[in-house]
């Protein structure tokens, strides 16, 4: 049979040729091996990764556009800032709304505070004592409100993943069942080698990246990003074998459309994309990405 992997209904482990729908959309076809979440076809290279979408939003009237065509979504507060943590009543909104369906929540957990920095650098998501304790306490407040997952990120000052933070972040949300996402600060970090094992080792499930060092994914080619993904997942793959568990996930996002998804997912069978047009997210920038994805 099937099985959902723990806190992880988006991942199945297989266990024999007999199918079983999880969320009513996965099935395995014994004569190829391979595994489909919401209609999607996994990557050629793993019997077992589904192709799966993940779409920001942060609006009710987003979460119900986006819900027939994602995997995950991801949830925040005004995405026209790269997204902040959202109001529960949102969570729990959008809980609703995907209760049924092939989609799951990601809470982004980004504090929004007095005082805090507001650029997107390595200082906005460095670790400090009340940044880690209100981080803590919005985790415990999205897995009240109906989240499956989170997306955390907390920093050195000078640009590494903070070990000790993390853990505290990951046990913590795995205490209410989570599954825990790092957040597209990935390309904040100095070292992305360094990074791969740093969060491979923490037990992530996941990260976004645009393959570029910084926020601004304008500043190189589409090519040139897809190189550096492409780094990403083999050095993801090889940190998985080195510690005998499956690699962590890399997600390509920022800039991510229709029209360049299938250069993407030559590289990841993963990706996330806003799906926006003109500020808003758009039912055919969705449908493209769902065509392109099958």
């Amino acid at each position: 049979m099937l099985v959902p992997e723990r806190g992880r209904p988006e991942t199945i482990v297989v266990k024999s040729c007999m199918a079983l729908n999880v969320h009513g959309r996965a099935r395995l076809s014994c004569g190829t091996g391979r595994v489909t979440l919401a209609g999607m076809p996994t990557s050629p290279d793993s019997p077992v990764s589904p192709r799966t979408l993940e779409v920001p939003i942060d609006s009710i009237e987003g979460a119900r556009l986006a819900t027939p065509f994602a995997t995950r979504l991801e949830v925040c507060h005004d995405l026209s800032t790269e997204g902040w943590t959202p109001k529960m009543e949102l969570v729990r909104a959008c809980r609703e709304i995907v209760e049924g369906t092939q989609a799951t929540i990601v809470a982004m957990i980004r504090p929004d505070f007095p005082g805090c920095r507001r650029e997107l650098d390595v200082a906005a998501f460095a670790t400090t004592p009340k940044l880690l304790d209100i981080c803590l306490r919005e985790i415990e407040a999205a897995a009240a409100a109906g989240a499956h997952s989170v997306g955390v990120s907390l920093l050195t000052p000078d640009g590494f993943v903070d070990m000790d933070a993390n853990a505290r972040l990951i046990a913590h949300a795995r205490s209410f069942e989570l599954v825990v996402a790092f957040l597209r600060t990935f390309d904040l970090l100095l070292d992305r080698e360094r990074g791969m094992r740093d969060l491979s080792a923490l037990g992530f499930t996941r990260f976004i990246t645009a393959g570029v060092l910084g926020w601004d994914a304008s500043i190189t080619t589409l090519e040139a990003r897809v190189t550096v993904v492409a780094r990403d997942v083999a050095h993801a793959r090889a940190e998985g074998t080195r510690l005998g568990k499956p690699p962590i996930e890399v997600i390509p996002g920022g800039g991510v459309r229709g029209s360049n998804a299938r250069r993407w997912l030559e590289t990841s069978s993963h990706l996330h994309a806003s799906c926006r047009r003109d500020g808003v997210i758009a039912r055919c920038e969705l449908e493209q990405l769902r065509d392109e994805m099958r």
